[in-house]
């Protein structure tokens, strides 16, 4: 006889005889139910552990590291020895949606991603009713969303030149008239130097950037996100003077965030 049909008989066997006590006018129902029911099924659910909830048998999210927009396959399915009746949710950054043992999941897209480089956390969840369990995995989404245009610095700089402002200024009008619009902004160098102080410059050209749209044009600074990649993706080759200073640069993005 299994556990759990052993623990039924003894909980409907204890029942009866409640039942029988009720019946004959005892007044103690309240100590007595204490001491012949025991614990209530959600407890005793807590004390058998697993073997009282759904076990889940298949989790499988693919891919890990997607693009924007690509769809992700989502599997799921569990048995229980309670029940039949299973319900299957996703629930993905504060959004959730109940499937079938299989669903699909299309990533954010270059213009409505929250972030051009985030990790999402997808947890699959199985309930019977009464018990639920979870796992869950983290979905990188990467975008490569459309260039609007790229200014050039020189030699461990990160001052504007006259050209790199009128470049500025076109995307500024741009952003100005679409206020859905914000400014995704990232300083590169070349290789030159140690990885951690083209970090650095890689910001400080990033957030010069930033500076001249918010000075010269009063574009909410909220709008205008930067980020530093140094050395490490070069356009050009770095051997060659042009290629370096081809890779001295910063490239500007308009996207549109979920969250404004």
């Amino acid at each position: 006889m299994g556990k759990y049909t052993a623990t039924r008989i003894g909980i409907d066997v204890a029942g009866i005889l409640l039942l029988i006590l009720i019946m004959s006018g005892c007044t103690q129902t309240s100590d007595l139910t204490q001491r012949i029911m025991g614990r209530d099924i959600a407890a005793q659910r807590g004390a058998e552990g697993e073997g009282w909830c759904p076990s889940i048998t298949v989790f499988t999210v693919t891919p890990l590291t997607a693009k924007c927009g690509d769809p992700v396959s989502l599997e799921l399915a569990a048995t229980a020895p309670q029940s039949d009746q299973l319900s299957y949710l996703w629930e993905i950054e504060g959004q959730s949606f109940e499937t079938g043992h299989r669903a699909v999941w299309h990533t954010p897209t270059c213009q409505t991603i929250e972030d051009p480089e985030k990790v999402y956390t997808v947890r699959g969840v199985v309930t019977d009713g009464e018990c639920s369990v979870t796992r869950s995995v983290e979905v990188k989404v990467l975008c490569n969303c459309a260039l609007d245009t790229m200014v050039h610095f020189e030699f461990a700089k990160a001052n504007l030149d006259a050209t790199a402002k009128t470049e500025l200024d076109g995307i500024a009008e741009k952003v100005l008239q679409n206020p859905e619009y914000s400014v995704l902004i990232e300083g590169h160098t070349d290789y030159i130097g140690n990885e951690q102080n083209n970090e650095r410059l890689g910001k400080r050209r990033a957030e010069a950037v930033k500076n001249y749209l918010i000075k010269t044009w009063q574009i909410d600074a909220d709008r205008l996100i930067t980020r530093s990649y140094g050395e490490k993706q070069p356009i050009a080759p770095n051997e060659t003077t042009e290629g370096r200073a081809k890779n001295r640069r910063a490239e500007v993005f308009r996207i549109i965030l979920t969250t404004r």
